[in-house]
């Protein structure tokens, strides 16, 4: 072998090393990215979303059984909010709708909702009262908050909310378990994230 192939045959075998070299060094960084990626997801679920998968229909139309939803942990119910939380009577965690605020007594009659004697639109349900309406139907039994587990003469106490099903008919909620409490909310369902044709803000 003369000394000119000699030298090329090294300089192949250096550039193949070199390629080798940064091939390892790249799937080295890539891995150790990925490892920092997911911890830094894990330690934000603790602190700030979850991304859990609502579970039957009570939820019906605005969520379907195994629709996907990203959960703000740092969010503040208000009324109509979507929350997520642990039920009162178990481990089992749940997506209602707030109804009911602190301080507040809760009426539904003839499928209208009255806070403190006061009328309030449930806007998210109008197509469902409609077609209710058409088939001389009622979407949300009549009852009073007085009739629920650990309201005080009626009224929902401080850090308490009184929640419902969007599927009225069907969904379990306060009216079967009593009042959430603020503790047992783990956040407020802020977007629908699977099915991805279905995606949108809650």
């Amino acid at each position: 072998m003369t000394k000119k192939k000699v030298i090329t045959k090294n300089k192949k075998r250096r550039k193949k090393n070199k390629k080798q070299r940064l091939l390892q060094e790249l799937s080295k960084e890539v891995g150790i990215t990925f490892l920092i990626v997911l911890l830094c997801l894990f330690l934000l679920s603790r602190v700030v979303f979850v991304l859990p998968k609502n579970e039957g229909y009570g939820m019906r139309e605005a969520l379907n059984d195994g629709d996907r939803v990203y959960v703000d942990r740092l969010g503040t119910p208000k009324r109509f909010s979507l929350i997520y939380f642990k039920q009162p009577d178990g481990n089992e965690t749940s997506i209602r709708r707030v109804i009911g605020l602190p301080g507040e007594r809760i009426l539904y009659s003839k499928d209208e909702l009255y806070v403190d004697g006061r009328l309030v639109v449930e806007r998210f349900l109008q197509k469902k009262l409609a077609q209710a309406k058409i088939d001389d139907e009622m979407i949300t039994e009549d009852f009073d908050s007085i009739a629920i587990l650990g309201t005080t003469d009626g009224i929902i106490p401080k850090g308490k909310y009184l929640v419902l099903g969007d599927n009225r008919n069907y969904a379990t909620d306060s009216r079967y378990y009593g009042l959430v409490d603020q503790r047992d909310v783990i956040g407020i369902v802020k977007l629908r994230l699977l099915p991805f044709y279905q995606i949108g803000i809650q």
